[in-house]
């Protein structure tokens, strides 16, 4: 009996744990940016799908986990981690332009690309706003 209970109790805790980072907008932003990210690179060619496009995909997915972690740490540590996704947004832009420069990727697509990312660079700047404010 006591086994089940703490099974139960772990479960309501892990999915308690999960929704507490998939409401927030900065999530919803970032998660369509990686959906947007596989729809963009699973048409580049063999020389760019697993050189620039693999790295784009593991930012996107690095973003999200940055995310995660942020919201799941206390306040003092979030600084660092909201800096590192920034950092993160900064290198993604980077590699969306090459795309586009390359016509990888259309102007349109990276207008899409480049209003999420402006999302995402306000909400994890106005977060840190925010982290910074309650020390």
């Amino acid at each position: 009996m006591a086994d089940s209970w703490s099974s139960a109790t772990e479960t309501a805790i892990f999915i308690s744990i999960m929704a507490r980072y998939d409401h927030l907008l900065i999530f919803k932003s970032t998660y369509n940016l990686c959906l947007l990210t596989y729809r963009l690179t699973w048409k580049y060619g063999r020389d760019y799908k697993y050189t620039l496009g693999e790295k784009m995909k593991e930012d996107a997915h690095g973003m999200l986990d940055i995310l995660v972690e942020t919201n799941s740490v206390a306040n003092c540590e979030k600084g660092k981690l909201l800096n590192a996704l920034l950092l993160k947004v900064e290198q993604f832009r980077m590699y969306a332009r090459i795309s586009c420069d390359l016509e990888l990727i259309t102007p349109e697509s990276l207008g899409k690309v480049a209003e999420l990312m402006e999302e995402i660079s306000k909400q994890a700047g106005a977060w840190k706003g925010w982290v910074e404010s309650q020390r």
